[in-house]
């Protein structure tokens, strides 16, 4: 008797496990959309690291912020970083959206922070916060190379000065911040499509 009553018990286990388990369908779309939202933020992030150097470079070679102090370059480095603010915030708002209606996104911090969120059945400001927090998250983090290289230049060279570091990342704020509007835009775009 007792060993029909352990299998009865390890049924109803069976059964309840194969409920919870999502159907193969389900599980092979999430994996999709995991293997989309990686090679996207792959071509992402050279697109963007590209624009901005390309931007930054522009900008130190110009000659336009030539002779100017550090506290102008300074002033004008925050300003670059309100402007890099506004274009992220147009792509924060259409990576949500992408999120939303895809479950994929142009950034992997930001779609796994989502995913958590719809985990723990967060509501829609959470969920929208997660992701815009796991994509701001990342954005920072590549902001280290930037530094780094641009100082890094300075201190070892002459032929580089902390100004003309300055300059550099002035241009490339200015860079990312053109490219995260652009590709805002046009993921809203893609999106206004489906």
């Amino acid at each position: 008797m007792s060993s029909m009553v352990g299998e009865h018990v390890q049924e109803d286990r069976i059964a309840t496990a194969s409920r919870r388990r999502e159907p193969a369908a389900t599980r092979r779309g999430k994996a999709a959309a995991w293997v989309v939202s990686l090679v996207a933020t792959g071509a992402s992030t050279y697109a963007l690291e590209a624009v901005a150097t390309a931007a930054g470079l522009l900008l130190a070679t110009s000659g336009i912020l030539d002779g100017r102090g550090k506290p102008v370059l300074v002033g004008l480095l925050v300003v670059s970083y309100g402007v890099w603010g506004l274009g992220l915030r147009t792509n924060l708002r259409a990576n949500h959206e992408l999120l939303t209606l895809t479950g994929t996104s142009t950034n992997v911090l930001s779609k796994a922070a989502h995913d958590l969120a719809v985990a723990r059945s967060a509501g829609p400001r959470a969920l929208h916060l997660a992701s815009a927090a796991g994509y701001v998250t990342a954005e920072l983090v590549k902001e280290v190379p930037y530094y780094a290289g641009a100082f890094g230049a300075s201190a070892v060279t002459y032929a580089v000065t902390s100004s003309d570091a300055l300059v550099f990342l002035v241009g490339t704020n200015l860079g990312a911040g053109a490219y995260e509007h652009g590709l805002g835009r046009l993921t809203r775009l893609v999106l206004s499509r489906r």
